[in-house]
């Protein structure tokens, strides 16, 4: 076993893989929004399917938006930890060189 230091991250590569897998979440998330606009829309006859104008604009624009803002918080959550990890050493784990 070897102990190692993580000091530095690349803030755009981290951006690119936490908006990639914030997008897959809201991907994920999709079906559940559009029961819930169903739901709504059919106890609420009167309003003639707007929500379903809302909800599906929002199951469409979801995962984009939540890749985006992973991207953009990505990269700042990286820029933080570099910052940080000069005054603390990084993060310390443990790897295994067995091939």
């Amino acid at each position: 076993m070897k102990k190692l230091r993580l000091k530095q991250v690349a803030p755009m590569r981290f951006g690119i893989t936490f908006g990639f897998i914030l997008g897959v979440a809201g991907l994920i998330m999709v079906p559940f929004i559009l029961f819930a606009g169903g739901v709504w829309a059919t106890k609420e006859p009167s309003l003639l399917g707007i929500p379903w104008l809302f909800f599906g604009a929002g199951a469409v624009f979801m995962p984009l938006i939540y890749a985006l803002a992973g991207f953009v918080f990505g990269v700042l959550l990286a820029t933080v930890y570099n910052f940080v990890s000069r005054w603390t050493g990084g993060i310390e784990y443990y790897s295994d060189d067995s091939n």
